[in-house]
């Protein structure tokens, strides 16, 4: 904004009255026109205070509001992973998300571990959270050669992978009613050597009807979150992936359609970003959807959320993060056709600033609340 104001500043000024008067004015209609067609900058980066509507909507049955706690609560001490999990019910989060991973419960064919994913499911059912489950990675003997030191690459056969969904919903069939199968497929950096849309809808195909078969009557099957993405060699639109999701796999393999719509460092509504604002784009989504006949299936928001570290252009500040957060709730609660909603992620991972993905959680590393804790506690209590 500076360097389209800066060419003001050279013009000379004259004693002749009727100049000054078109000089200022040609000031003034050039400075409002720059402040309505461009963003503050504060705002774009997050690095000051932020206007959103603060109407407070209650929470639809249907829309519950969870943590998508990724792979990391395996690893946690039983005291950490307490602290953790009391936190979550604490929020008014009621579901969690969490990784099966089938690299690390079965790296040998036939030799399965559940100890660590037991242990978390016992922890988070004791409190009364329900778990959506996501079945992802690979053991390295089931990874194609282009990919063998890649834990995302996508299986070189899809019918091994259902089977190990379906060990998976059988052994929880009591405790996981929910499965979303794979995450962010649509992006090579979880979906090893590269996306293909044709790939994972057989491997959707393969997980759904072992699940299916496995699971608790009336489990839900969620396709994986899809990834902000452009069209490119190494990650595909959520748009395109899933329309071509709808061509060339069975829509009666998922019962809801998965999606990550990051908007940062800029707040989920503002209309200036729509080029590139995934959360706008959601419509679109639905809309695929409809098209292919799924409009009476629901969109799962399973990861949003902003970091308060990283690069200049990653980073939010801790207000910035809690507003956007609070206003991307809310967004989806005034639309019927959303589901749950998940916040990524509940903890910062470390201590680095530097590091976006360190630093997505609503409380510090050392478990203090971020002001988005706050307001994930008032749209919970929402009445």
């Amino acid at each position: 904004m500076r360097r389209r104001l800066a060419r003001f500043g050279r013009i000379r000024w004259t004693r002749k009255r009727g100049v000054i008067a078109v000089v200022v004015g040609v000031v003034i209609i050039a400075v409002v026109a720059v402040c309505v067609t461009v963003p503050p900058v504060a705002r774009i980066f997050g690095q000051g205070d932020t206007s959103t509507d603060r109407s407070c909507i209650p929470t639809p049955s249907a829309q519950p509001l969870g943590v998508a706690a990724g792979s990391g609560l395996s690893s946690l001490s039983d005291a950490d992973l307490a602290r953790t999990l009391d936190a979550t019910v604490d929020g008014g989060m009621r579901w969690i998300r969490f990784d099966f991973m089938w690299s690390a419960i079965e790296p040998r064919p036939g030799q399965l571990d559940w100890s660590s994913t037991d242990r978390v499911v016992t922890a988070a059912q004791s409190r009364g959270l329900t778990i959506l489950g996501i079945i992802d990675t690979t053991p390295q003997w089931a990874r194609p050669s282009a990919a063998a030191d890649q834990e995302f690459a996508l299986p070189s056969d899809p019918a091994q992978f259902g089977a190990f969904a379906g060990l998976a919903a059988a052994r929880y069939r009591d405790s996981v009613a929910n499965w979303e199968v794979w995450n962010e497929p649509n992006i090579a950096k979880f979906s090893a050597p590269t996306p293909d849309v044709g790939r994972y809808a057989a491997m959707l195909s393969a997980a759904s009807a072992a699940i299916r078969s496995a699971g608790p009557e009336g489990v839900t099957v969620v396709s994986a979150g899809l990834s902000p993405a452009v069209d490119g060699p190494d990650s595909i639109a959520p748009a395109t992936f899933l329309t071509e999701l709808y061509r060339r796999g069975d829509r009666s393999s998922w019962d809801a359609v998965g999606i990550h719509p990051y908007s940062y460092p800029y707040l989920p509504q503002d209309k200036s970003t729509a080029a590139f604002n995934t959360f706008l784009m959601l419509p679109a989504l639905y809309a695929i959807m409809q098209r292919s006949g799924d409009g009476a299936k629901k969109l799962w928001v399973t990861e949003y959320g902003a970091p308060t570290g990283g690069s200049t252009s990653q980073r939010v500040t801790e207000k910035f993060q809690g507003d956007s957060i609070f206003a991307a709730i809310m967004a989806t609660r005034s639309q019927a056709h959303f589901g749950p909603f998940f916040v990524y992620s509940l903890r910062d991972t470390g201590t680095d600033t530097s590091d976006a993905e360190m630093n997505f959680g609503i409380l510090r590393n050392d478990f203090t609340p971020k002001p988005a804790y706050r307001e994930l506690q008032r749209a919970a209590d929402c009445r």
